[in-house]
């Protein structure tokens, strides 16, 4: 035994000498591609061994390689292996991309359940917190434009703060919620937009809920497009639903961070980007003459002579300007907007806990003079595996936001709408010191008709201030391997608090012209307004699951998931106001001239829910699931209150089944998949009994009075029902440089609840009914590709989405044939056969070949007897497109939008017809002229097409008179468009160069945000996005609205 001890010592020192020389040591880092930044955790092997190492938490290895080594393969999640030759090198440093396509990636999807991608059956998208804040968007909704497939997002207006609506596959509700549900960290969330009026006159543009959410605290938002995959919503699930998870500090431990702070900084400008095209040959007055207090320009043509502008003021003196057109006049009343928004985090952990911490201050100043809106955010989030068994995470985000902006829409407290009626002429900066220039005065202004568009910023404008806590806490419980129980619990409660004031207008009723003559206003006095409105919302939502997880065989896997879902929500809503202040200035309930009016609004719902997820896997490649959800609602009647929703998917990886296509290096992926479900709505608060408002003109002489509603409730209310099918089809192919995926889909609404007129002899103006049937199908397409990525680190990645959507109204209520969503000349309407919504209106006779028919005596269109059917609301095509380039740290990237094949109703462009300013007034020199297109009937119905019989005026009397204020179809647009929504370039500072600074990463960039906008040549008026109705169901229509921004951007982002 001493012998061969012996033996081994001798020998080992020289068998460890042989293998130190036959080894060599291989150093080197591995980093992000695209970034810069190193990976941790990444997989360096020997290619054809086992022999290999892990990277450190800065992206560096050391290796020891036997001699015979050639090359090394390096893996990691969510980037693509990369092998490379070692040669007679020492340090090898390799670059990363990421991988876009990850067999075994993981999606959040319905109440908050991991899913790997290849199992889901239907379809869903996933964009990463990257793509959201690019473009440094302080709506997470807005990033989302352009960049998936079904999605059509409109932003109400250019304000601050301004509302986005999102809809996915169309509308499927008549009345009801059209917007998908949004989930935070697995609690539904409030995204109401409560807009103070319902008018297009003198209204404001309060946002919505989602944008509290600071983009920055964003990890990924997962789009679940249609009922299959949000299912287990139940009824609220029938418009799809927006899943966001916000980050939790996992990332920085993972990468062995137990502290890291980053701050981002952002500055952003806004211009104007649409402006109508205004005609700069007449100005003020009215037919051809000059008029000096006239606010429309109907007058003669500019001659650059001196003339007086407005009547005298009070001390006799008077001003004068040259008769010229000022071009910009419109645009230069209007600001240089700003963002500023500063996000400072702080996150971490270990192997056994995780947190995050932020806070962000966004300011923005408008486009409108003094609107300005400002966001503070507070979250926490953390996270602990306090046993083998046992783990726990909890998330809170605090919220004050405060709004101050001023009045748009049709009406004389409109700004816009005093801006629009402004001669061509005249500078409005000139009249910017309302309260002490004598010119700028309520009676020294020029205009005998309208109000100065300062004296509205000052003195008539909407406050608010509104507070937000979300919160969540959630509870895992592992007692066995394949058994585990998770209890969530969540709230979402808000406080607003609203005022809107509108000051004391007095007009001097003595004014006189040059002439000595009396000036009749016919603007009355306005006796000025105050109101406060407190709004509180509260939503609490509970969930129970218990899963469990087994492998059934060794080629079929099985998960089980039983559930309970409690909701309720409780809202409030108080309003208190003066019809008439007796003080000017003082914006105080006490200060009132009569009574003061108020309201009180309260409404609770309850919803219960019991649900079962059942999935089944074969070998990894064939997938079953299948859903059921049962839920009870307080809003429904007793005998219809429990109703019942179930799904089920099926997805069939073929490149992993058929053994020849495993290998296969062209078609790398492939996928089929379908999907059935039903869905539904429930209805909202208090539409099952009879109610009693307050009575009209109470309360009089301290007494109150109630009556019965002119709505007739019904106590046999059914659910809405949603049913969908979708078929898929996605492909890999060059291991994954091309990418296809195609969706059909088709979804069925029955049991529309909504509120049709009726006889007035029931005693009801309305009654409450389930009527009807919506259908929407579609073909989505999206296709990426990475054309380019080289060794050196360079990559270009292309990308294409496109959608359209055919809805129709497949059936309404008994004999009912069309139903009006809302009042109005045009207005949107649901017709048996057409498409969902459409725009219905007053219209031009016509005649079979489509000509306009014009009276012969006057050549004026005639009216047509019915009203007319102008075209659809929702575009039938949307098309976006996307390229990314990056070389090591440098990153550039741009996303387009395009939308064809729908119309709106342009308020703008009558408005502009009345006054006098459009491009389109002037075309003919204001002189009577043949109207294009068109013919006279013939006393046997023939018809003669018209070339000698003119209008009878070429002015006021025609454009507006006869034409643009009488008939809708006059200011009915195209409103197809392109936009280069989004273009950015970022670049990250070189390690080298970070390794002497106190960061660990540093990324400077610029940005801009519809920087181009493309529309037909006959859209000479606005962006075809906008919409005063903000996110309600009455798109389509929009009335001096502001302007739509364009944006440039500076940000920089630092972590140490």
């Amino acid at each position: 035994m001493r012998k061969l001890l012996l033996s081994a010592l001798l020998v080992s020192p020289a068998l460890m000498q042989q293998a130190a020389a036959q080894n060599r040591n291989i150093t080197g880092r591995v980093t992000d591609a695209a970034t810069g930044q190193g990976l941790p955790g990444v997989t360096v092997l020997v290619k054809g061994t086992s022999v290999g190492v892990s990277t450190n938490a800065d992206g560096s290895y050391s290796l020891s390689v036997p001699a015979s080594a050639t090359t090394l393969t390096f893996s990691f999640i969510g980037y693509t292996s990369l092998d490379r030759p070692i040669g007679d090198a020492s340090s090898v440093n390799v670059g990363l991309s990421t991988d876009t396509k990850q067999l075994n990636e993981v999606v959040v999807t319905a109440v908050g359940i991991e899913r790997q991608e290849k199992s889901l059956g239907y379809s869903v998208d996933v964009i990463d917190n990257r793509s959201l804040t690019q473009g440094r968007e302080t709506n997470p909704i807005s990033a989302l434009q352009g960049k998936v497939a079904g999605a059509q997002i409109t932003r109400s207006s250019g304000g601050v703060n301004s509302a986005q609506r999102i809809t996915l596959r169309g509308q499927r509700s008549l009345q009801g919620e059209n917007q998908p549900l949004f989930v935070v960290d697995g609690i539904p969330i409030d995204n109401s937009s409560i807009q103070p009026s319902t008018s297009s006159a003198n209204t404001v543009d309060v946002g919505n809920r989602v944008g509290d959410i600071n983009p920055d605290d964003i990890e990924t938002m997962t789009i679940l497009k249609g009922p299959s995959a949000a299912a287990l919503y139940g009824s609220r699930a029938a418009n799809g639903a927006i899943i966001i998870t916000t980050k939790t500090g996992k990332d920085a431990a993972l990468r062995g961070k137990k502290t890291e702070v980053t701050v981002t900084s952002s500055f952003t400008a806004e211009s104007i980007l649409k402006l109508p095209d205004f005609q700069n040959e007449f100005g003020s007055g009215y037919a051809g003459e000059y008029i000096p207090y006239e606010n429309t320009s109907w007058g003669p043509r500019f001659d650059g002579s001196e003339v007086q502008v407005g009547p005298p003021a009070v001390d006799g003196s008077i001003q004068t300007r040259t008769f010229s057109p000022i071009k910009n006049n419109v645009r230069n009343f209007f600001n240089t907007g700003t963002t500023f928004q500063n996000t400072a985090s702080l996150q971490g952990g270990n192997e056994k806990t995780n947190y995050y911490i932020s806070f962000s201050d966004a300011v923005q100043k408008g486009i409108v003079p003094d609107d300005r809106f400002r966001r503070n955010t507070l979250k926490f989030t953390g996270g602990a595996q306090l046993s083998n068994k046992i783990s726990t995470s909890a998330s809170i985000n605090y919220n004050h936001n405060t709004t101050d902006i001023t009045f748009q829409g049709t009406g004389n407290t409109s700004v816009l709408n005093n801006v629009i009626n402004t001669p061509r002429n005249l500078d409005l900066r000139d009249y910017k010191d309302y309260k002490n220039d004598k010119f700028s005065t309520l009676d020294g202004f020029y205009s005998g008709y309208y109000d100065n568009p300062w004296q509205n910023i000052g003195e008539s404008r909407f406050v608010s201030e509104l507070d937000r806590v979300i919160g969540n806490a959630t509870v895992n419980y592992t007692p066995l391997d394949w058994l585990s129980f998770t209890y969530r619990a969540g709230t979402d409660v808000s406080f607003d608090r609203r005022k809107e004031r509108v000051n004391i207008r007095t007009y001097n009723r003595t004014r006189r012209d040059q002439d000595g003559e009396l000036i009749v206003r016919p603007t009355p006095n306005f006796p000025g307004r105050v109101s406060e409105t407190d709004i509180y919302i509260q939503e609490i939502t509970t969930d129970f699951l218990a899963t469990v997880k087994r492998n059934i065989t060794s080629d079929i896997s099985a998960q089980l998931i039983l559930g309970q879902n409690l909701r309720q929500r409780n809202t409030r809503q108080i309003n208190a106001n003066a019809s008439a202040l007796s003080i000017p200035g003082f914006y105080n309930l006490s200060n009132r001239v009569g009574e003061l009016g108020g309201s009180e609004d309260t409404n609770r719902r309850r919803l219960l829910a019991a649900y079962a997820d059942l999935t089944l896997g074969f070998r990894d490649y064939l997938f079953l699931n299948a859903t059921a959800r049962n839920d009870w609602s307080s809003t429904l009647p007793a005998n219809s209150r429990s109703y019942f929703f179930p799904s089920a998917s099926l997805s069939f990886l073929f490149t992993e089944a058929i053994t020849p296509l495993k290998e296969n290096n062209i078609l790398t992926y492939g996928k089929v998949r379908a999907s059935i479900a039903q869905v539904g709505n429930d209805a909202s608060p208090y539409q099952l009994q009879d109610i009693f408002p307050a009575g009209a003109g109470f309360p009089f002489g301290g007494l109150a009075s109630f009556t019965v509603s002119d709505v007739s409730r019904n106590p046999n209310l059914k659910p809405e029902l949603t049913t969908s099918y979708e078929a898929g089809l996605e492909l890999g192919f060059l291991k994954d440089r091309v990418g296809f995926d195609a969706t059909y889909y088709k979804t069925l609404s029955r049991n529309q609840i909504v509120q049709i007129d009726v006889p007035t002899s029931s005693g009801f103006t309305q009654a409450v009914v389930n009527i009807g049937e919506i259908e929407n199908s579609g073909l989505e397409l999206t296709l990426r590709t990475t054309p380019v990525r080289t060794q050196s680190g360079f990559r270009l990645d292309i990308g294409a989405n496109f959608s359209n959507n055919d809805s129709k109204i497949n059936e309404l209520f008994r004999d009912v044939t069309n139903f009006s969503l809302g009042g109005g000349d045009p207005v949107p309407t649901a017709i048996i056969g057409q498409p969902f919504p459409v725009l219905k209106g007053s219209g031009y006779q016509r005649d079979p070949e489509g000509r306009v028919v014009v009276d012969p005596a006057t050549g004026v269109p005639l009216r047509d007897a019915e009203l007319k059917v102008f075209g659809q609301v929702n575009p039938k095509y949307i098309l976006g497109g996307n390229l990314t380039a990056s070389y090591k740290g440098l990153r550039l990237s741009a996303v387009v939008d395009m939308r064809r094949g729908n119309v709106f109703y342009s308020g703008t462009r009558s408005n502009l017809a009345f006054t006098g300013t459009s491009k389109e007034t002037a075309k003919y020199g204001r002189e009577p002229f043949v109207f294009p297109n068109s013919v006279t009937r013939n006393t046997d119905g023939s018809y003669t097409p018209n070339t000698t019989i003119k209008t009878f005026d070429g002015g006021y009397d025609f454009w507006y008179d006869k034409l643009h204020g009488v008939f809708a179809e006059a200011n009915i647009v195209k409103a197809d468009f392109f936009k280069l929504r989004e273009v950015s370039l970022t670049y990250d500072l070189p390690r080298a160069l970070m390794d002497k600074s106190p960061f660990g990463r540093a990324q400077i960039g610029v940005s801009g945000r519809n920087l181009l906008l493309f529309t037909p040549e006959s859209n000479e008026f606005v962006d075809p996005e906008a919409n005063i109705f903000g996110t309600s169901n009455s798109q389509g229509r929009e009335f001096n609205t502001i302007p739509s921004p364009r944006s440039y951007g500076v940000n920089l982002t630092v972590s140490f």
